[in-house]
């Protein structure tokens, strides 16, 4: 099987840093420059750098870059007489990290057809793609916010993409930058704040809480941008209520800011109705919506999308001539056909079945076999929980330990992106990529090698 592109280059940023070709303090090449050095794309060299940060080769120091970390000392390797055989990567059999989706979380006979449906549109693929996204998907966007999220708007207010940071990067072109200062909870996205920060916004970070972003934090950062996820925050899952978020929209108000709410699995709520949303609060066209339909598909169909208010659509408009459109007008059409037929909202009730019953398995799981060694924060939205164990660890050392037993588990700490620093052992439990009947034996097996 071929290794990934960005284990590639992984690896062999890390041979130059082991070998001492790199030196301690030196700052990496950047990843625009990576990915054009390297003829790769910027997604593999992110993830290549993430993993060189979650190993300790590197450090990402926000607003400038990713710099070596000095490393203890290598022992002079041993010469053998012959080379024994390669060491294999370990296989993942189970995987917590939310890379990848349960087979049995979509029906795939369903998408063919209407793929099939879509290719009659001859005509739609004679030429490139609306940049603002095929109409008939915008249409049903629309449509759907409006009935199911309370976000109100019209097609032409829509904006398809392939992916939210590939958005990101359009969007972010249509405001002045070096007078934007743009507030990220922390922890939070990391590739959001990647977006930004290469597009030399100047970033800083807010703190959360178990009602989402501190105000009075956000007043003193001096911001005039704030991106967050008012429904279910990225990763600690807080939920900001009401009265916070009518503070939130007073405070964008006095500042004249925008706000970026990302609100990437605000249907995945399994007790009572999704809350409402920020947009929906919105009088004065502050608030840019941001949606996804990774976490309700495969996430290999990448299609995400913004809706503008009017107030910012003729900003957008200035700027929309300069790119093309990325997302597949093939897979906006089967989209576009999917959601038609209402087989969205059934993919939504049936998620939520799903990964109620998955959230519910990894915590009955965790209270089996660790007892009193560690908890599941209480969730009620979303595709994750976080595992905490009682007392302080080396997150890595576990993570690493997990992989070669073939678990993939992620450590909350890999979504810090400030100074700050905490005194947990946190991991990112992801179900959407692991079998229902895989989830008891992957823990017991995680309390066995812990």
């Amino acid at each position: 099987m071929r290794q990934p592109l960005y284990q590639n280059l992984y690896l062999q940023v890390r041979e130059e840093i082991l070998s001492g070709r790199l030196d301690a303090g030196m700052r990496l090449p950047s990843i625009r420059q990576m990915t054009r050095d390297s003829s790769v794309s910027r997604t593999t060299v992110e993830t290549a750098y993430e993993q060189l940060c979650a190993d300790g080769f590197v450090t990402c120091v926000p607003q400038s870059g990713y710099y070596v970390n000095t490393l203890p000392k290598r022992a002079e390797p041993v010469v053998q007489p012959e080379p024994g055989p390669e060491l294999a990567v370990p296989e993942i059999r189970y995987d917590f990290s939310g890379k990848t989706l349960d087979a049995g979380s979509f029906d795939f006979t369903i998408w063919r057809r209407l793929s099939r449906a879509a290719m009659s549109e001859q005509d739609s693929f004679l030429r490139y793609g609306d940049n603002q996204g095929e109409f008939a998907l915008r249409e049903q966007i629309a449509k759907y916010l409006s009935a199911g999220r309370g976000v109100y708007s019209r097609p032409q207010n829509v904006v398809v993409s392939a992916g939210i940071q590939s958005l990101l990067s359009i969007l972010c072109e249509m405001f002045d930058k070096p007078h934007m200062r743009i507030a990220f909870e922390d922890p939070g996205f990391r590739k959001g704040h990647r977006i930004f920060a290469d597009h030399g916004y100047e970033t800083v970070f807010v703190a959360g809480s178990s009602t989402g972003i501190n105000l009075e934090e956000l007043e003193r950062s001096k911001a005039n941008m704030i991106y967050l996820s008012p429904s279910h925050s990225f990763p600690y899952g807080a939920t900001i209520p009401h009265r916070k978020r009518v503070q939130l929209m007073r405070w964008a108000k006095q500042h004249d800011a925008v706000v970026f709410e990302d609100d990437y699995d605000g249907e995945l709520r399994y007790t009572g109705k999704p809350l409402a949303t920020l947009s929906g609060l919105d009088e004065e066209g502050r608030v840019i919506y941001l949606g996804t339909f990774s976490k309700l598909l495969p996430p290999s169909i990448r299609i995400s999308y913004a809706v503008l208010p009017d107030r910012l659509l003729t900003q957008y408009q200035a700027i929309a001539d300069q790119y093309n459109q990325t997302s597949s007008t093939m897979e906006q059409l089967t989209m576009a056909r999917f959601m038609e037929e209402g087989r969205l909202e059934r993919q939504v009730r049936r998620l939520r079945r799903i990964y109620a019953r998955k959230n519910a398995r990894i915590e009955s799981a965790v209270t089996e076999y660790f007892g009193d060694r560690a908890t599941i924060q209480p969730n009620d939205t979303g595709l994750h929980v976080i595992l905490s164990l009682h007392g302080v660890y080396d997150v890595q050392k576990l993570r690493r330990l997990a992989e070669e037993e073939g678990i993939r588990i992620v450590p909350m700490s890999s979504y810090r992106m400030g100074q700050r620093t905490e005194a947990t052992t946190d991991f990112y439990l992801s179900s959407a990529g692991i079998r229902e009947e895989d989830i008891v034996p992957a823990i017991r097996r995680l309390s066995e090698i812990w």
